[in-house]
């Protein structure tokens, strides 16, 4: 399964400099990687996307993406407060 990040997941990826944060987000990239449904489904007009709940250094953080069969399409990261209107 490939998995794809959109521009602004890149360019906010890139910006983290906790090791802490970024080992977390990889082992959230994992964890879809193997299962993409254990993800919540979102509502309404971001249906089509799933968001991923995991703690990195003791907070609470967002993972939100889309899958098909062949693919994982990762388009945002961070705190829950703010990470679904973009």
């Amino acid at each position: 399964m490939r998995i794809l990040e959109t521009a602004k997941f890149a360019r906010t990826r890139k910006k983290l400099v906790d090791k802490g944060e970024i080992e977390a987000l990889k082992a959230a990239i994992l964890a879809i990687a193997v299962e993409p449904l254990t993800g919540k489904r979102l509502h309404g007009e971001l249906a089509p996307l799933r968001t991923y709940a995991y703690s990195a250094k003791g907070q609470s953080r967002r993972l939100i993406y889309k899958f098909s069969a062949d693919e994982i399409v990762l388009f945002s990261f961070g705190p829950r407060q703010g990470i679904y209107k973009e």
